[in-house]
């Protein structure tokens, strides 16, 4: 069966943000995750508003779309961040995997409550999908033990909602702004609320000059890869297939972040792992298979006249 664009270009997201656990873990040696996150975002958002600057014109968004583009910002970039970390620090990584996992359960609810349509496909390919999540996480060699378990399942819960819920918080900016400049406000945002955390919070002190080139490599792929390509691309899926099938595509990230942690001799994959990744691309294959949801191509892709339109306030 051939797969659509948007298909192919949320496949690519997954495994760059499965490659990410380990890439982002070797940062994470040297930073604290506050900090991690307040200089992949301050490094971020002033390419991104470049970016904008130099394919769409001004920058500007109205004064009416400031409150939703702060939630979006609050939701996905700051509290997100925060939940996950706390989660992967206090129970282990099999439990917050796992409810992690549940966020596209979480869109689909968040996406029925507010209108949105989901189809019945879509609400099986994710269960079918987290079935394969279960046996990628539970087939890992061993495991670290935890402080906190239960308060650290609760983190991955909340981790879960607010995943889930930030493409439907998303998603009206999107019928007006193009990707790209909604993804460059919410990551200023994000880095306007993240640095003076960092600075105020206690932590490691660690100066930016003496930082190891594995760090380095780590904050540029954050930067590059994980942020400014997989934020664009995530939000312009879920401009396009709607944020229910979107968040299906979540399920692929610790199949690929399985592999690639294989890949670079961090882990070794077992038999389950290779039934639960088998599993969960059944599951994404399925979810597309819908004559009735098709790549149209660029005629969705134009917003540059909403966006001037709406640079103005009001």
């Amino acid at each position: 069966m051939r797969l659509d664009r948007a298909s192919w270009v949320l496949a690519s997201v997954s495994a760059v943000w499965g490659a990410s656990y380990t890439v982002t873990g070797w940062g994470l040696r040297e930073l604290d995750v506050v900090g991690y996150n307040a200089v992949r975002f301050a490094a971020a958002a002033p390419l991104l508003l470049a970016l904008v600057l130099l394919t769409e014109g001004r920058p500007w968004l109205a004064r009416r779309w400031w409150p939703r583009l702060v939630l979006s910002a609050v939701v996905g970039i700051v509290a997100y961040q925060l939940t996950f970390s706390a989660a992967v620090a206090l129970t282990t990584v099999t439990e917050s995997a796992i409810l992690i996992a549940l966020s596209p359960f979480c869109t689909a609810l968040f996406a029925t409550l507010t209108g949105e349509p989901v189809r019945r496909r879509v609400v099986v390919s994710a269960a079918i999908a987290l079935a394969g999540v279960v046996l990628v996480v539970l087939g890992r060699h061993g495991g670290a033990g935890a402080s906190n378990r239960a308060l650290g399942d609760l983190a991955a819960v909340a981790a879960a909602l607010l995943w889930g819920a930030y493409p439907v918080v998303t998603r009206p900016l999107l019928a007006q702004h193009s990707p790209l400049r909604v993804t460059a406000w919410a990551s200023s945002i994000g880095a306007a609320l993240l640095v003076p955390a960092a600075l105020l919070l206690p932590g490691r002190s660690v100066s930016l000059a003496n930082l190891s080139g594995l760090t380095w490599f780590s904050l540029a792929f954050s930067v590059l890869a994980v942020t400014i390509y997989g934020l664009v691309a995530w939000y312009w899926g879920v401009r396009r297939v709607g944020s229910a099938q979107t968040m299906v595509f979540m399920f692929a990230v610790p199949v690929t972040a399985a592999v690639f942690a294989v890949a670079t001799g961090a882990e070794h994959i077992t038999r389950w792992q290779v039934l639960g990744g088998v599993i969960v691309l059944a599951a994404l294959v399925y979810s597309q298979r819908d004559p009735q949801v098709l790549d149209e191509g660029t005629v969705h892709d134009d917003h540059h006249h909403l966006d001037h339109a709406g640079a103005g306030g009001g």
